[in-house]
């Protein structure tokens, strides 16, 4: 009897564990969290303007920019999955009606916005990277997502991608990383 006793907190956790990988998507709670002190813009995304599976343009206050998700990097076009990466932030962003939530972080070497983004639904704001990386349609960039103010958030939903086998975590070893891809094929 003393040893189910002192067993009891870890069923406790492992039942805990089990539960959050085994809900529906639609009912596992949202990770992410728009910072409070943060300035965000309501923008829309242009019309075809999704690149890949973590670039696009937007329309805020009259003018377009192009962003670049924070603290994630999907798979380049000529990659495994990489048009299927593309598509699932297409589905994204038509699933949020092309109106989305821009938190600037900071502006890359190319002058495109780095930005979290999120997007309403009936629970509540999502964040377009949280579901990108649960879907396995992009990895966690922990090199450059020092500023992103959900980067800890990346790690757990890419995890839950990982454990699930979705997208990228289908193929062996993970796939190979879009940066090593993007150095290998530099011309």
């Amino acid at each position: 009897m003393h040893k189910f006793i002192n067993t009891l907190p870890l069923l406790a956790i492992a039942g805990l564990i089990w539960f959050h990988f085994h809900q529906p998507d639609n009912d596992k709670p949202k990770l992410a969290k728009r910072p409070s002190q943060t300035a965000s813009l309501r923008c829309q995304v242009v019309d075809g303007s999704v690149y890949d599976g973590d670039t696009f343009r937007v329309k805020c206050d009259g003018r377009e920019q192009k962003i670049r998700l924070c603290g994630i990097d999907a798979p380049e076009a000529k990659q495994p999955l990489g048009i299927e990466s593309r598509d699932y932030l297409r589905s994204l962003v038509a699933k949020a009606a092309n109106k989305v939530i821009v938190i600037e972080m900071d502006r890359d070497k190319y002058g495109r916005t780095v930005a979290e983004v999120l997007f309403d639904t009936p629970n509540g704001e999502q964040s377009v990277q949280e579901e990108m990386l649960k879907a396995g349609m992009a990895y966690h960039y922990k090199q450059f997502s020092g500023n992103c103010h959900n980067a800890d958030v990346f790690d757990t939903a890419e995890d839950i991608g990982r454990s699930q086998q979705r997208g990228v975590w289908q193929l062996s070893g993970g796939g190979q990383r879009p940066w090593d891809y993007r150095k290998q094929n530099k011309s």
